[in-house]
Formats: structure tokens, sequence, C-alpha cells
């Protein structure tokens, strides 16, 4: 497996292709700082060059999806622009509307192919014996993946067989550490954020 993979060359492409070397491009945090940095004082230069990133390397990473490369989703979370729970689905965006992936492809990207992070027989399905980390949603993720980021839609998440309680608050003591806040940007970047300036992502 093959983390970012961007900026690949004819001979890395060949080798992923011909081994089938799962990638996981993670551009969730290249995709927020280029579409929502303004909003919380990124550099525009810095906004160019992970914008530029995605641009020049979706036709070498759809050539090795087209080539039976699983592409797996990232996130980076944790940081100012990727904050725990608020950009998981953003992946998929990015696997849809750069990389021309339908839908079904991308969620797919996320759930049965992430079993190949060395998890195989224990998730990606919902089958008797793996780990029940499941969302219902209202939605209809196959036909937007977006909707998989609006969370007045879910009504039920589970991992590993247990419900989580999506509806009270995080501690009032939680933060993200300042390293992973300042380096990027001058505040964090929440989807709520996003939608209060009437951005959409």
């Amino acid at each position: 497996m093959i983390l970012h993979a961007t900026y690949m060359d004819d001979e890395a492409l060949k080798a992923v292709t011909d081994r089938k070397v799962p990638l996981v491009p993670t551009f969730t945090f290249q995709a927020n700082l280029a579409d929502f940095g303004a909003a919380i004082g990124s550099d525009q230069t810095l906004r160019e060059v992970f914008r530029a990133e995605i641009t020049e390397s979706v036709d070498t990473l759809r050539t090795a999806f087209d080539a039976g490369v699983p592409l797996l989703t990232g996130s980076e979370s944790g940081f100012s622009l990727t904050p725990y729970g608020d950009w998981h689905y953003r992946e998929l965006q990015v696997f849809v509307e750069d990389l021309g992936m339908t839908p079904l492809q991308a969620i797919n990207s996320a759930t049965e192919q992430g079993a190949r992070a060395k998890l195989e027989g224990e998730l990606g399905c919902i089958k008797p014996g793996y780990l029940a980390d499941i969302l219902v949603s209202d939605g209809e993720p196959d036909i937007s993946v977006t909707q998989l980021g609006e969370q007045h839609r879910f009504r039920t998440i589970m991992k590993a067989g247990r419900v989580i309680d999506t509806h009270s608050p995080l501690p009032s003591d939680w933060q993200l550490p300042g390293w992973r806040v300042s380096e990027y940007s001058e505040r964090i970047l929440t989807r709520e954020l996003v939608e209060s300036m009437g951005l959409t992502g």
C-alpha cells in the first residue's frame, strides 16, 4: 500500500499497475485547503500548490484505477483542515468529481476495498463474523456521495457492533494540538463553518 502516491512517473505507475499495489491518495486535506483555505486564513500560494497536486495527479491515478489498482480512501483526519467527524465523506467526493469515479465506485473504495489494509475477512462487508462498522442514512449516496457528510441524515452509526452516540457534544476541553492548526490555517475548518459562509463542500 502506498499513501498519497501523487506525482508518479511512468516507471512508478508501471510498477504499481503490474503489482496491483493499493494506493491511498488522501486528497481530503489538499481539497479542503484548496477549496476553503481562504475562509480560514491559509496562504493563497499554498492553496494553489495543493490544488495543483490534485489536478496533476488525477490522470495517473485514474490510469492505475482503470488498470485494476485499488484506490482506498484516506482523510488526514485530525488537522485544522480535517477535524475529526467533519470530512470523512470528502475523499469520496474528490474521487467522483476529480477522478471520475461513479458514486458506488467511490463508496466501494471506502468500504470493501478498505479491507485491503490488512483487514481482509474483518471488514468491508455486512456479514456474520465481520466487524459491524455501519452507517445507516436516509440519503441516496449512490447518487450523491456528499450526502454522507450531511449528519442530519444519519440514523445509526455502529462501530464494531456498538451504537455510537453522535448527539452528545465533545468535551469542552477538547481541542486539536496547536501544531496541527497554526501551520496551515488560523482556525479549524469545520463543515458548519463552510456552510455558514455559503460555501459548498
